[in-house]
């Protein structure tokens, strides 16, 4: 009998800076309470979910997208290690009503093989039926919540935290101080917070800015 082993399933919810993540199987109690942890933030370039995002459908793993000299040493891979328990991931893309969604399936050990990517293309249409049933907004709440700042807004984060006016932050931006408002919205919607402190407190829980930097008043 054909078979794909698999430890974890995942469905994911992208939008253009954020994924939805909602463990749908095999979280185990160990990764429980990280997984759990729902807000995460990371800068820079996702080559796996954006390949998603751009329209991408044909079944493929992140060591794939990655390469696998490169994946090995992703930090997307490390985070699939310490949060979810597993080390390689394999996205079967579905179209969804509002979001761009994709069922990722992920195991440890051994990345998925030829003949299992093919069997998982030959179930996707089943897969995409399943998910289009779906009332996305009537789901639980995510296990967790991938979050990306733009580089624009990470660098303005990091002078968020020097105590800087936004006058300030916009002279050494090289932008607008009405820019850097609009950067600060952004920045505060997606760490989950109202005000400049709150946002600063919350990048340093989260490893975004050094602790010693921080604006405390």
């Amino acid at each position: 009998m054909r078979a794909v082993r698999a430890d974890l399933g995942i469905l994911a919810c992208l939008g253009a800076d954020d994924v939805d993540l909602r463990a749908l199987s095999g979280l185990t109690a160990r990764h429980e309470e990280h997984a759990a942890t729902v807000l995460r933030v990371t800068t820079g370039d996702q080559p796996f979910f954006d390949r998603l995002r751009a329209g991408a459908t044909a079944v493929t793993t992140a060591a794939r997208v990655y390469t696998p000299g490169r994946w090995h040493g992703a930090q997307f891979r490390a985070r699939l290690v310490r949060h979810w328990g597993v080390r390689e991931v394999v996205a079967v893309p579905v179209r969804g009503r509002v979001r761009t969604t994709a069922v990722l399936i992920g195991r440890d050990g051994l990345d998925f093989d030829e003949d299992e990517l093919r069997l998982l293309t030959e179930l996707q249409p089943v897969v995409s039926a399943l998910v289009a049933i779906l009332d996305l907004d009537s789901l639980p709440t995510p296990t967790a919540r991938l979050v990306r700042l733009t580089e624009r807004e990470d660098s303005i984060l990091k002078l968020l935290s020097q105590g800087l006016t936004a006058s300030r932050m916009a002279r050494l931006a090289g932008c607008s101080p009405r820019t850097v408002h609009h950067h600060l919205a952004s920045i505060y919607a997606k760490l989950d917070v109202g005000d400049r402190l709150s946002a600063v407190n919350r990048a340093r829980e989260l490893g975004l800015v050094d602790g010693d930097t921080l604006l405390l008043t």
